[in-house]
């Protein structure tokens, strides 16, 4: 499958709807890589580092880098994108794991890391809990050395590993890591755990639909997400500007 991107700043996006990067995806995982395949999802806070050279040599040796935001949605638009929707990863982590069972005929194993000590334990049960995977290996996020965290999960053999880190480490984690990762889709989430458990609750589907998630989220941390979402704006509008000088 012939994979359309748009540029969005420095990041090359895929002009792919959210059903089409779960379809794209799954069946990347159906095809036994050699190597780890790397997918992030760009969303405000990745604009906000665009000026991060790490991050972006990150993004740019991605397998696959989609649309995770509303603003990022918008901007590639404005880029030429015809098709591109907000591919959410708190929704089409569940997809994908659903789409690699409906091909494969079996749930996928799958390995969490990220977060505080025991957050990926209880997102894991709770997955396993609803069939959608078998759940390999879960661990946290704060480890100061990774070799031997590394090595157990290559030997649990996930064919999904999903890191969340928090962009932009999660992504320099990834290439940094790159050698030492499982040969599977490593699947960057953000705070996607959090979800899963219920620490922090999704928006209304009335807010998710038009891409205004940001606004459940900032009222439930706004001291946190506050200044993320202010300077979001500034970029969006420096990026959009950066467009219109290219068309």
């Amino acid at each position: 499958m012939e994979v359309a991107h748009v540029e969005v700043g420095p990041f090359a996006v895929a002009d792919l709807t959210a059903q089409a990067v779960v379809r794209y995806l799954a069946t990347q995982m159906q095809t036994s890589p050699d190597r780890p395949l790397l997918a992030f999802a760009l969303h405000v806070g990745g604009l906000n580092a665009r000026y991060d050279m790490e991050f972006v040599d990150a993004m740019q040796q991605a397998d696959l880098v989609y649309a995770d935001g509303g603003s990022v949605v918008w901007l590639a638009r404005r880029a030429g994108a015809r098709g591109i929707e907000r591919a959410a990863t708190t929704d089409i982590g569940w997809e994908l794991m659903g789409a690699f069972g409906a091909q494969s005929g079996r749930p996928p194993r799958v390995a969490l890391l990220g977060g505080p000590e025991g957050l990926a334990q209880r997102a894991g049960e709770l997955i396993e809990q609803a069939g959608a995977a078998k759940v390999v290996r879960a661990d946290h996020g704060f480890h100061a050395d990774w070799g031997r965290v590394l090595a157990s999960i290559r030997d649990a053999r996930p064919d999904i590993l999903v890191v969340g880190l928090g962009a932009p480490l999660e992504m320099k984690w990834c290439l940094a890591h790159r050698d030492e990762l499982p040969r599977a889709l490593v699947l960057t989430c953000g705070g996607w755990f959090s979800h899963i458990v219920g620490d922090e609750r999704r928006a209304p589907a009335a807010l998710r639909r038009p891409g205004l998630e940001w606004i459940a989220r900032l009222a439930q941390a706004p001291r946190r997400l506050g200044p993320r979402y202010a300077r979001g704006l500034v970029s969006s509008v420096a990026i959009a500007r950066q467009i219109g000088r290219h068309r």
